[in-house]
């Protein structure tokens, strides 16, 4: 590795990305894992109030992160005149891209993963948002666990103006294990993809791991590239550390939620990644319960693209049972299969 000192000094964020160059070019020399690089890494499409409110949450950090990557997709001109106007007020250098054309989600995160500098990553998404403990918590379980791959903690739900939603909270954590009973190492790191332990963003990962995983394709997974991503890390690393604390605001985006679209295919593409995967045998019934949870929408989602043999697959398969199949919801899904085109 050729050494740093060989870079130019031009500005305050050439600066400050020198230091960090020297501390990775240090890290590597003398292999001291205990030294950590953070790199925050955000994605963000035409959203840029929003983004300042995710950036102003990395700067309230108890722990400053070394760097904060950007990656935007947005059409207009609004997010770069933002980055403009931060790089004076933040304490570390915004490394900011403006792709045009736009690269669509999958490859955003690949790219600000790949621009990132640090030991370890974290992926922020534009509309959510970091609590000030979030970076020194994630961070200190590389303390105990040196060898991690990755570590994350609870997210409360919020409204689009911000406000928090408590009583969610509590069950959209629990649904996806995320309670004091499920805290720290876990013993099955093939469960915290498949249960979604591991969640969509806020999670701190050591940054070898997340270049060597990245996400797949858009023309490969869809939009089920979230799922995809954490379920190949579960069965690929073996040590992940769940923190039972709020690390950061998850928040239910007015306008933001492909969920209702026509091009929605999250829960399809879960279904067809967890039908077709390796799994240990110890996982097969947690499978089975996965693939029964995402069966009904899935099915939804199949017919409302055109896909008839395979909504038709779904809907006749173990994983929808008469009960669902005789409801209304059940039989409306079934006349609209089998409509004529």
């Amino acid at each position: 590795m050729a050494s740093p000192l060989s870079s130019s000094i031009t500005d305050r964020d050439s600066r400050i990305r020198l230091a960090t160059s020297c501390a990775l070019y240090y890290r590597q020399a003398v292999g001291d894992k205990r030294l950590k690089i953070i790199s925050i890494c955000i994605i963000t499409c035409d959203r840029a109030s929003l983004l300042r409110e995710a950036i102003y949450s990395c700067v309230a950090q108890n722990l400053p992160p070394d760097e904060v990557i950007i990656g935007d997709d947005s059409l207009s001109n609004e997010t770069e005149q933002l980055i403009s106007s931060l790089r004076a007020e933040v304490p570390f250098p915004l490394s900011y891209r403006h792709h045009k054309p736009k690269l669509g989600q999958n490859a955003n995160v690949n790219s600000v993963f790949e621009r990132a500098m640090g030991t370890h990553l974290l992926l922020l998404h534009d509309d959510d948002t970091l609590l000030p403990n979030a970076l020194e918590d994630l961070a200190a379980c590389w303390d105990l666990h040196p060898d991690l791959t990755a570590a994350y903690g609870k997210q409360y739900v919020i409204s689009h103006d911000g406000s928090h939603d408590f009583v969610t909270s509590e069950s959209f954590n629990a649904a996806y294990r995320r309670t004091s009973e499920d805290a720290g190492l876990q013993s099955r790191p093939w469960m915290v993809g498949l249960t979604q332990q591991f969640p969509n963003d806020g999670y701190m990962i050591e940054a070898k791991a997340a270049k060597d995983t990245l996400w797949r394709s858009h023309n490969e997974v869809g939009y089920g590239a979230e799922f995809d991503f954490g379920l190949r890390l579960g069965l690929r690393y073996s040590k992940f550390f769940f923190v039972d604390k709020y690390t950061a605001n998850y928040r239910e985006t007015v306008g933001s939620s492909i969920t209702h679209s026509a091009s929605d295919d999250a829960s399809l593409q879960a279904y067809r990644i967890l039908s077709s995967a390796s799994l240990p045998p110890a996982a097969e019934p947690l499978r089975e319960e996965r693939l029964r949870d995402l069966a009904p929408l899935a099915v939804r989602q199949a017919a409302r693209q055109g896909k008839r043999q395979e909504a038709l697959s779904i809907f006749w398969s173990t994983h929808l049972s008469w009960r669902r199949r005789i409801s209304p919801n059940g039989l409306r899904t079934l006349s609209f299969i089998i409509r004529p085109s």
